[in-house]
């Protein structure tokens, strides 16, 4: 399937003259992430490609380049005054990398966290590949964690919760853009309780990402449910419905919120509007109507249909005001 949004930007180096590629490079990193700097000799010709996604919450920028160095120093960030964490994903290649007090190298698998509002730098020795999340700071604080880092924060490779694993849930899936930025902060926020030691044990941590991951890819199946999942994340089934309370809420009762939240996105999507109330529920797994129709009501406070003319209504009002009279 093809998951590239009008909105998405490709870019490369090849677009720029042999002499011009760098300032190419810096140019639509600045435009697209946050200002930095890169020093290479003029024999040392960059080649680089970025892939920009808008997830709504978040924003991922995939970079593939070759050798190279950049930095971000007090001269950037006095001319730059975005506010960001930004979380590197590891895909390809090593890297090194400083802010503050921490250095850090880093191979495929590994994230890298750290503050824009400060100076870092990073050095690719060799082809590499990294997504970059760039997560506006005060939804870090609210989803992920509280900030109060001396420098970066590196968090290597664990099975099943890796920066890989994470990459590819942002690419391949079928689920509206939103919805899997939410999912990928779910998955920070479980590192993130990993590494500060808070109650819940990596291997928890890690089995509730893999089972929230694997009904997001599965949605719409009618056959989805705890004993699957279970099966499918490698513990038992009362294993999972213990993980699962630790957040206070039920594998199914996870399972339907989701279910709804989709149908509630699909409801407002003007490109949907042909398919009844009723087929969209049978999309998301709902086989009962009426305790689709009671569930939604329960949960956001008005009908289905409600929430399409709402959602419809809006489209159409600012075109008609636009309209000469």
């Amino acid at each position: 399937m093809d998951t590239r949004y009008a909105g998405d930007i490709h870019l490369s180096t090849r677009q720029a003259a042999d002499g011009d590629k760098l300032d190419f490079w810096l140019s639509e990193v600045d435009r697209l992430l946050v200002r930095v700097e890169c020093d290479r000799r003029p024999e040392e010709r960059l080649e680089a490609s970025l892939d920009w996604q808008d997830f709504g919450l978040l924003r991922m920028a995939t970079i593939r380049a070759n050798q190279h160095a950049v930095t971000r120093s007090g001269h950037s960030l006095s001319r730059d005054g975005r506010d960001s964490i930004f979380a590197c994903l590891m895909l390809q290649g090593q890297g090194f990398s400083h802010q503050g007090v921490e250095c850090a190298r880093h191979g495929p698998g590994d994230v890298v966290l750290y503050d824009t509002a400060r100076p870092y730098g990073h050095g690719f020795p060799a082809d590499m590949a990294m997504a970059v999340l760039d997560i506006p700071r005060s939804l870090f604080q609210e989803q992920v964690g509280v900030w109060n880092e001396r420098g970066l924060v590196r968090i290597e490779r664990a099975a099943g919760m890796d920066a890989l694993a994470a990459h590819r849930l942002l690419s391949g899936g079928e689920a509206a853009r939103r919805h899997l930025a939410s999912q990928l902060l779910e998955w920070l926020h479980s590192l993130w309780c990993a590494r500060l030691g808070l109650p819940a044990s990596r291997s928890t941590l890690c089995s509730l990402w893999r089972a929230k991951a694997y009904i997001e890819r599965h949605l719409a199946e009618d056959d989805l449910d705890c004993e699957r999942i279970s099966r499918a994340v490698g513990v038992s089934a009362r294993q999972l419905a213990r993980i699962f309370e630790q957040e206070g809420e039920s594998v199914t009762r996870h399972l339907w919120g989701r279910r709804l939240e989709r149908c509630r996105v699909d409801l407002a999507d003007p490109a949907l509007r042909h398919l009844s109330v009723s087929e969209l529920a049978f999309r998301w797994g709902f086989n009962h109507i009426a305790h689709f129709c009671r569930s939604y009501k329960r949960r956001y406070g008005e009908t289905p249909s409600h929430t399409r003319a709402e959602a419809l209504a809006a489209r159409v009002l600012p075109r008609q005001q636009d309209c000469p009279h």
